[in-house]
């Protein structure tokens, strides 16, 4: 699914998500330029100035609290944890690890996550999207 708001600029944001890919267009990049797209096909982190790729759990299932601990320091207002292909939900364990960090979060389906990440990224908002391709 091609997400239909994006902007080029200064900023990371989602152009696709599909068949287990999420696509990135990366700061800088002209809307036209397909070359410099990043293909993730595991979990990331990303923000509007920061793409984290290594980050440890590839599945939902996977989350700790201690993955949780790389979300802070990307200052966010809201997170977005998009849950792969479809929405899955927490674990009571994975609820309460989201709880203690104090941050507003929502969980639903990857390409739903990246939607509403370009939304709130286009209207200035600090967010950061915890997406699993899977």
């Amino acid at each position: 699914m091609k997400i239909t708001l994006e902007q080029s600029g200064t900023t990371y944001t989602l152009h696709s998500y599909r068949d287990g890919v999420i696509t990135v267009r990366p700061p800088n990049g002209a809307a036209n330029d397909e070359e410099k797209l990043l293909l993730l096909t595991g979990s990331c982190l990303l923000s509007a100035r920061q793409l984290v790729t290594e980050w440890p759990p590839q599945q939902l299932t996977e989350l700790m609290a201690e993955h949780l601990q790389a979300i802070p320091p990307l200052k966010p207002e809201l997170l977005l944890l998009g849950s792969g292909d479809k929405l899955r939900f927490l674990a009571p364990a994975q609820q309460a690890a989201l709880v203690r960090l104090s941050i507003g979060y929502e969980v639903m389906d990857t390409a739903a996550a990246c939607r509403t990440y370009n939304l709130l990224v286009a209207e200035g908002r600090n967010v950061v999207a915890a997406l699993f391709a899977h």
